[in-house]
């Protein structure tokens, strides 16, 4: 079923050879532009060390607020993946698998993609304490969790499977990167800028060359190595901002390791399902 629908993906896109052209060079061109911008950023951040000698001025009053500004955001986090789950699993249960699959691939892509970018800017334009900001919130997570639907076509065992090792990945990796001591994953923006490049370039490769098994592998498996390394990226980045920020809003610092945690998840879905399609056989 995904196989077809990934081919006929294929075909529509085929039928367009000048749009296809237009839209490669565009994409080409604008991930070329935030590769080099984000290559041409200097680290504008306060050192670790630094901050490490505030908090020693700032005494416990200043540790407690840092230490629950993580806490609220990890615990946001949790929240949101339940939601996911949660729409996820009732969509599916509801046989809106089948339904989603047989639709145009185009436009359940676009149409999942423009709702998800839709409420996740309302969630985070929205004002912290507005109870508008958990509607919009939830509606992020109700798409997203659309979006995952076909993958519970995997069936319940990979997907347990799955959401285990995603959570022991995400989980070590914030630990390690929370405990470091210096900025090493902080200062690695750029480089992770650069390697998201790669991989989107070659999810997008799959589209026009479906049997190509080195863009399979750079999206499938380059691209869990690269979510991990952002995983302690946007550990470190959430630890930063709770130190500095004035103004800290836990559901807006959550949206970059939750959707790490989505990606991890994705690839690993998809690998325990190949391994055990590759041991039928």
């Amino acid at each position: 079923m995904a196989s077809r629908n990934f081919s006929s993906m294929a075909q529509q896109i085929k039928s367009a050879p000048t749009g296809v052209q237009i839209m490669g060079a565009a994409g080409c061109l604008g991930l070329g532009s935030l590769v080099a911008y984000g290559l041409s950023q200097p680290a504008q951040y306060v050192p670790a060390n630094t901050r490490q000698l505030m908090g020693q001025f700032g005494g416990k009053a200043y540790a407690e607020r840092v230490r629950w500004r993580v806490g609220s955001t990890y615990a946001h986090l949790a929240g949101g993946l339940a939601m996911t789950a949660a729409f996820s699993m009732a969509a599916f249960r509801r046989g809106w698998a089948t339904r989603l699959m047989n639709m145009n691939p185009l436009m359940l892509a676009g149409g999942t993609f423009i709702g998800m970018m839709g409420t996740m800017m309302m969630t985070r334009s929205t004002p912290q304490g507005n109870p508008m900001k958990y509607v919009w919130w939830s509606a992020f997570n109700a798409c997203m969790g659309m979006s995952l639907v076909p993958i519970g076509m995997f069936g319940g065992a990979i997907i347990n499977q799955a959401a285990m090792i995603t959570a022991m990945i995400v989980g070590s990796i914030s630990v390690v990167a929370a405990a470091s001591p210096g900025d090493t994953f902080l200062s690695m923006g750029p480089m992770l800028g650069c390697g998201l490049g790669v991989v989107i370039a070659a999810s997008l490769g799959q589209i026009f060359f479906p049997a190509s098994s080195l863009l399979m592998n750079v999206s499938l498996y380059g691209g869990l190595g690269l979510f991990g390394l952002f995983t302690a990226y946007d550990t470190q980045k959430i630890l930063y901002h709770a130190q500095m920020d004035n103004e800290f809003d836990p559901v807006n610092r959550q949206f970059g390791i939750y959707m790490d945690t989505i990606q991890i998840f994705i690839r690993v879905a998809q690998i325990l399902a190949m391994a055990q399609g590759g041991k039928r056989r």
